[in-house]
């Protein structure tokens, strides 16, 4: 897909690939595409070999990322994993954002293959609005790691990708959302093709730890700035949100709100302290709200339309 781009040089293109110790046929085939690709006009960086000794341990993706990146010599960074496929205008579409944007994550809609993967999850991605890129950070990465394009100086500034194992596009989202200025713009038209694999690195992340690296983010950048907040949702959700909270942001939650008269009656016990549960009509703001959205039928978009709140600024979504 990188030879059938159009609307732009090819000579001014560079493909840099790094090979995580390989076990499989990949010195082959980059073999064979370097050859292909240097006919056309791209030059092409590689680095890195096939596994040599069982005693050698892969780097991970972050860590390939990262060699791919600093022996590359271009100023965008446009980011392809070998199983994905672009579609021909890619380039020549997040480039002209990248310029206009220089401190910008530049993204695009996408599609799946098997096509009805991550249904729920495509949807959501696919459909966001610019504001909602930045409204619903915490709840996953709002623009997918495979569409990302940007200039290499947004690279520089967060400081690469981390290279410990697991959810380092996660880290590297929210870094980049910690400096002042960052952007995230994201191309409505599918430029990408995702694949779907079961055994993707993504889906290796457990709950915990998928929660822990958005929960610390959220801590630093609002609730900090918050004196004390209820947590909506007294269900599984909220009560892991609440376990993995700082003690000092603990010590701020007033209340639960739920629409259960169960948990209501019950109340939230923790440690010896008895938090009340508050039915969500008597709620008061801020509130971080811990019920995902779409599973409900509508209810709870209804329930949060009813209390008149602006997102992002008396509550936020973090389920």
């Amino acid at each position: 897909s990188v030879l059938a781009q159009e609307r732009i040089q090819k000579r001014s293109l560079e493909v840099s690939i790094y090979n995580d110790l390989s076990t499989d046929g990949t010195t082959e085939a980059i073999a064979k595409w370097s050859r292909k690709l240097k006919a056309r006009g791209i030059s092409v960086a590689v680095g890195g070999g096939p596994r040599r000794s069982p005693k050698e341990t892969p780097g991970g993706d972050g860590a390939a990322r990262n060699r791919a990146v600093q022996q590359s010599r271009g100023r965008y960074l446009c980011f392809l994993d070998a199983d994905d496929v672009m579609m021909p205008d890619r380039i020549a579409r997040q480039l002209k954002i990248a310029e206009k944007h220089p401190n910008a994550i530049v993204g695009s809609g996408f599609f799946r293959l098997p096509r009805g993967s991550t249904r729920h999850y495509t949807k959501w991605a696919n459909t966001l609005t610019s504001e909602e890129l930045y409204l619903q950070q915490y709840r996953e990465i709002t623009i997918i790691q495979p569409t990302w394009f940007f200039d290499r100086k947004v690279y520089d500034c967060v400081g690469g990708y981390s290279e410990e194992k697991g959810l380092n596009d996660m880290v590297f989202f929210h870094r980049h959302l910690d400096h002042k200025g960052a952007e995230l713009i994201r191309d409505p038209k599918e430029l990408v093709m995702y694949r779907y694999t079961s055994t993707s690195l993504s889906w290796k992340s457990s709950r915990r730890e998928i929660l822990r690296c958005r929960i610390r983010p959220f801590e630093r950048r609002v609730l900090m700035k918050w004196d004390n907040f209820t947590i909506w949702g007294a269900g599984r959700d909220g009560h892991n949100f609440y376990k993995e909270l700082s003690p000092e942001l603990k010590d701020r939650v007033v209340a639960f709100c739920d629409v259960d008269p169960k948990k209501i009656a019950r109340g939230f016990h923790s440690a010896g302290r008895v938090i009340p549960v508050v039915h969500y009509s008597k709620v008061k703001p801020p509130i971080v709200i811990c019920v995902s959205m779409g599973r409900t039928h509508g209810a709870l978009e209804r329930n949060i339309d009813s209390l008149r709140l602006k997102q992002g600024k008396d509550y936020w979504h973090f389920s």
